[in-house]
């Protein structure tokens, strides 16, 4: 599963990035968004951004960006 295909409220685990994106991967890990982490998808804009919260971390990714990060999605709510 994409990041882009998760929905309002979903915790998710970041599992990887798709091969291409080296530099994509050490931007995001260089904001605190790691593999191994689990985010919140905070909201979801039609056609733009979506925001995740990472620990007390909130960053806004386009689309395309979110496309790229593959996550398992969770069931136990990990931010209340």
């Amino acid at each position: 599963m994409r990041l882009s295909d998760a929905k309002v409220g979903d915790l998710v685990k970041i599992k990887g990035f798709e091969a291409e994106c080296e530099q994509f991967r050490r931007r995001l890990e260089a904001l605190g968004v790691r593999v191994g982490d689990v985010v919140e998808v905070k909201s979801k804009a039609f056609l733009g951004p979506i925001e995740i919260r990472n620990d007390e971390t909130d960053l806004a990714l386009c689309r395309g960006q979110a496309k790229k990060i593959r996550v398992k999605p969770l069931d136990a709510k990990r931010f209340d």
